[in-house]
């Protein structure tokens, strides 16, 4: 189990207990082995309190400065030693039977995706949920998909090293594993049961930066006539505000995917671009606290 964290003590403490309640529904044999939390270089003292009091086999490591979620899950992945990786964003919290479910991966299927349901409130909120009902619609379990959400996704341990794991550590690289898995004939594949409460609101800034860096980072360019499509398909949504609100991050995405600097999938392996306000991916220094691993 990975999970990246930064300056988010509270999310932290509700995703850990949510875990911990997931463990009670564990089948027999079936155990957590490792909780490792990442501290992408959180400054307050107390950010990563939750992983220190907890009760759950936790391992936590620190960036020596911050490098973002996805050198973080790389930095998690190289301690980890399971069979499977199961990642979770700091602001899900795993419900119902996720460990399960989590578990449940195999050699004919080695990775799966679920469902995501918002917990909060709000135009941004509700705008991101249309987009992942939009996503889900009509998917029945052990589907093929094109995506994989390190919010909410397992793993076998040896088919994310077969396929060299995630080519990109940027917004949305963690569908560069769907695509590599896919290729090698094991695709991911959609489990309605893998499901999370999400916090999805993280205000206008960070939507606006999210949907453009998501863009920037694709690994597939964008024609003009694609961006026509994206501003007619991404109106996703219950309301006009929200279907606006989606069209216009839909949009700001294609323009990212428009830019010259934008990769290809010739270069997609090639570099890895840090996130909005971070800097460039470093190696992390190893664990500073290891707390009940087994």
């Amino acid at each position: 189990m990975l999970i990246p964290t930064r300056n988010r003590a509270a999310d932290l403490r509700r995703c850990l207990e949510g875990l911990a309640e997931c463990t009670t529904r564990l089948p027999a044999g079936v155990t957590l082995h490792q909780v490792i939390v990442v501290d992408d270089a959180s400054t307050g003292p107390d950010a990563t309190s939750p992983a220190r009091d907890s009760d759950l086999p936790v391992v936590l490591l620190r960036n020596p400065e911050r490098l973002g979620a996805g050198a973080s899950r790389r930095l998690g992945v190289e301690v980890a030693d399971g069979e499977v990786l199961a990642f979770l964003d700091d602001d899900a919290v795993p419900r119902g039977d996720w460990l399960t479910v989590a578990a449940g991966v195999d050699a004919e299927r080695p990775a799966v995706t679920g469902r995501v349901l918002g917990f909060d409130s709000g135009l941004v909120s509700r705008a991101r949920q249309a987009r992942y009902d939009a996503r889900y619609r009509g998917l029945r379990e052990g589907v093929p998909v094109d995506f994989f959400a390190c919010g909410n996704g397992a793993v076998l341990t040896s088919a994310f090293h077969q396929v060299n794991g995630f080519s990109n550590e940027g917004v949305g690289g963690d569908n560069s594993l769907a695509r590599s898995l896919g290729q090698v004939g094991t695709p991911v594949r959609f489990h309605p049961d893998l499901v999370i409460a999400h916090r999805n609101g993280k205000g206008w800034p960070a939507a606006l930066r999210n949907a453009w860096s998501a863009g920037i980072d694709h690994p597939q360019r964008m024609t003009v006539s694609d961006l026509v499509a994206t501003a007619r398909d991404s109106a996703v949504g219950d309301d006009l505000a929200i279907r606006e609100l989606n069209r216009a991050l839909g949009v700001l995405h294609a323009l990212g995917r428009l830019m010259p600097g934008a990769r290809d999938e010739t270069s997609a392996s090639a570099t890895v671009r840090p996130g909005p306000g971070e800097a460039p991916a470093q190696r992390p220094t190893l664990p500073t606290t290891r707390r009940g691993a087994r």
